[in-house]
C-alpha cells in the first residue's frame, strides 16, 4: 500500500501543476489544450489509484489526512470520466469563442469541506463564460446560495469534531474519518446529531435538495454545455458524496436506529414532492 500511496497528493497537485503552467502560456487555445489533454492525464493517474483500491484495498498517505476506498474510488472513477469527457468537447465546444478572444480522497472532514467549498468558487464563473444578464445573475445566486449552505456546512464540520470531545481522539484526529470510526459509541450523540443536520443542510444546497435547490435551475440553463455536464454529472454528487461519508457515523453513534438515513428520505421525499408541484406548473 505505502509503495502507491505517493498517487493520492499526486492526483492533486499534477492539476495545480498544470494550472499554473497554464497561466505562461501565450495562445488561449493553447492553453484550452493543454489543460484540456492535462485533464485526461489526471483521469489516467486517478484512474489506477482507483484500480489498485479495487484489486489490492485502501490507499492512505500523508498522515492519513488522504484516504481512499473502494466508495471514494467509485466517485473518483465517475468524476474524471466526466471533466475529462467535458475537457476535451470543451476543446471543440470553445473553439470559435477564442478566434473571437475568449476558463475526492479526503480523509479529513476538514479537507473536504475546503475541497467541495472550492468547486463553488472555482465553477462559478464558468457559468457566465457569456455574459448576458442572464447567466450573471444565474452566477451571483450560485455563489450566494451556495457560499450560505457552506457555511452551514462548516458549522456541521465544528460540531461533528465537538462530538469527539469526550474520547482519546486529539488534535487533527477528531477530523478523521478512520479515526471517528473506532471511537463510534464514544461520540456524543446530541452533538453529532446537531452536526450531521447542518451537513445535510448545508452540503444539500450544494447537492440541490429542495428547498434549497432554487440556484440550481438557472445555473444549469445559462452555463455553456461542457459546464452544465460537470455541474449534474459530478459537482452535485460531490456534495452528495459529503453527507453519505458522514452518514455511517451517525448511524454507528446511535445503533443503526436509522435516524441519519430518515433525515435523507425526508429530504428525498420532499425534493420529489416539489418538483412534481412544478411539473405540473410547467
Amino acid at each position: 500500500m505505502m509503495k502507491m500511496a505517493f498517487l493520492l497528493p499526486l492526483s492533486l497537485l499534477f492539476p495545480l501543476l498544470l494550472g499554473a503552467v497554464s497561466l505562461f502560456l501565450r495562445s488561449p487555445r493553447a492553453s484550452l489544450i493543454f489543460c484540456s489533454v492535462g485533464t485526461v492525464l489526471t483521469a489516467i493517474l486517478s484512474g489506477v489509484s482507483a484500480c489498485w483500491v479495487f484489486r489490492h484495498g485502501p490507499l492512505s498517505a500523508a498522515g492519513g489526512w488522504f484516504f481512499l476506498d473502494a466508495f471514494s474510488a467509485y466517485h473518483l472513477l465517475v468524476m474524471v470520466a466526466v471533466y475529462s469527457l467535458s475537457a476535451l468537447y470543451g476543446i471543440g465546444y470553445f473553439g470559435h469563442e477564442i478566434k473571437e478572444h475568449l476558463a475526492l480522497i479526503s480523509n479529513n472532514l476538514g479537507l473536504l469541506w475546503v475541497g467541495i467549498e472550492s468547486t463553488t468558487l472555482l465553477t462559478a464563473f464558468l457559468i457566465c463564460i457569456h455574459p448576458t444578464p442572464g447567466a450573471l445573475e444565474a452566477m451571483w445566486k450560485y455563489l450566494l446560495m451556495c457560499s450560505v449552505g457552506m457555511a452551514i456546512a462548516f458549522t456541521g464540520t465544528l460540531l461533528v469534531a465537538a462530538s469527539a470531545g469526550g474520547t482519546l481522539l486529539r488534535g487533527t484526529d477528531v477530523l478523521l474519518l478512520t479515526e471517528l470510526r473506532t471511537v463510534l459509541p464514544s461520540l456524543n450523540p446530541m452533538l453529532l446529531k446537531a452536526g450531521f443536520l447542518f451537513l445535510v443542510v448545508g452540503y444539500g444546497t450544494k447537492a440541490g435538495l429542495a428547498p434549497l435547490h432554487n440556484w440550481l435551475p438557472d445555473a444549469h440553463s445559462q452555463a455553456p454545455a461542457p459546464v452544465s455536464a460537470v455541474f449534474s454529472g459530478f459537482l452535485l454528487s460531490a456534495a452528495g458524496y459529503g453527507i453519505f461519508r458522514c452518514l455511517p457515523l451517525i448511524e454507528g453513534a446511535t445503533g443503526n436506529s436509522g435516524w441519519g438515513r430518515g433525515i435523507l428520505m425526508a429530504f428525498g421525499l420532499l425534493s420529489l414532492l416539489t418538483a412534481a408541484v412544478f411539473l405540473v406548473g410547467q
